[in-house]
């Protein structure tokens, strides 16, 4: 089951950087089964809070106050909707772990995979009932001193 999550984030990832990397001169117009909506700033212009968010992303997902989105990207697979949300943050690592335990926790995350330390999280899981799958991955950006890089993937199941 946890490879099952694990190839679903992955896909979910690689989705998203295959939309990117289209250019608009190569886009067709999408079928019922193939419609996606992205919103990307380039570094230099980013937005902050919850502007450009994922459309499909659940509205109740929260951001750290200071957050600046730099990729958010949403669309339909297969009559699945899915997101991707690239943040970054400079709140502390323990303050980000415990908005994320604690909103995860309520999601009832079933088949659910941990790994948070001092300078990484990793939180994973499926909603059964609600039938979503979640990931996040993030960590201390090397390049940037006190900032912290999340990625989340959301979709329906």
């Amino acid at each position: 089951m946890r490879n099952k999550i694990w190839k679903s984030a992955g896909i979910s990832i690689m989705a998203a950087m295959l939309a990117g990397a289209c250019s608009p001169t190569a886009l067709t117009d999408p079928t019922p089964s193939q419609q996606s909506r992205e919103t990307s700033k380039p570094s230099s212009v980013q937005a902050s809070g919850k502007e450009n968010m994922p459309e499909y992303l659940p509205a109740d997902f929260p951001l750290p106050k200071d957050a600046e989105i730099e990729t958010s990207h949403s669309g339909i697979n297969d009559g699945r909707k899915s997101a991707l949300l690239v943040f970054t943050t400079k709140e502390s690592m323990s303050s980000v772990t415990k908005l994320y335990k604690d909103y995860f926790k309520t999601q009832n995350l079933a088949d659910a995979a941990q790994t948070i330390d001092d300078k990484n999280i990793i939180i994973q899981g499926e909603n059964k009932t609600k039938k979503q799958s979640w990931s996040m991955i993030g960590g201390v950006l090397a390049s940037k001193d006190g900032v912290i890089e999340l990625t989340v993937t959301w979709s329906e199941l």
